[in-house]
């Protein structure tokens, strides 16, 4: 019996520890603008969605992307582990107000891409998104509603 037990805690170990990939993490999603364009927005405002991000996605929408929401105002840093579309970051202030961008690599580690003044929020679209939409510094994300960080 023991055995067996033994046996049985190894595969779930197996099936749940080993994976390679991250489950989907379940995000609630909103409607923003900016500039004249309007975005259809994952919401990451937890550990473990902050975490998970966009990881192991093959595309995304046009206008489409992942708005990461923190308790307060810091110096960020994003990186591409596991993310396989080349993405832009755009960090905003407490006033979403656009401070500024960087073009992501997909799937590295080496590099990391840090705010260079404290964000609130950073926002995920696809690589050339702001360019391609002439969306540039200050300016203002509108989103349908307020959300705030959760732990």
């Amino acid at each position: 019996m023991k055995a067996r037990i033994t046996l049985i805690f190894i595969l779930w170990f197996v099936v749940n520890c080993g994976r390679t990939e991250s489950a989907p993490v379940q995000t609630d999603v909103i409607f923003a603008s900016i500039g004249n364009r309007s975005l259809k927005l994952e919401v990451a405002n937890n550990p473990s969605s902050r975490a998970v991000g966009l990881m192991h996605r093959k595309e995304m929408g046009e206008d489409e992307g992942m708005l990461f929401v923190f308790p307060k105002a810091e110096y960020l840093s994003f990186w591409m582990k596991n993310t396989l579309i080349p993405l832009t970051v755009g960090y905003f202030g407490e006033d979403l107000r656009l401070l500024e961008t960087h073009d992501m690599k997909p799937n590295q580690t080496t590099e990391v891409y840090n705010s260079l003044n404290p964000a609130k929020y950073a926002l995920e679209v696809n690589q050339g998104w702001f360019a391609k939409n002439k969306i540039g510094k200050d300016a203002i994300l509108i989103l349908e509603k307020k959300i705030s960080a959760r732990d």
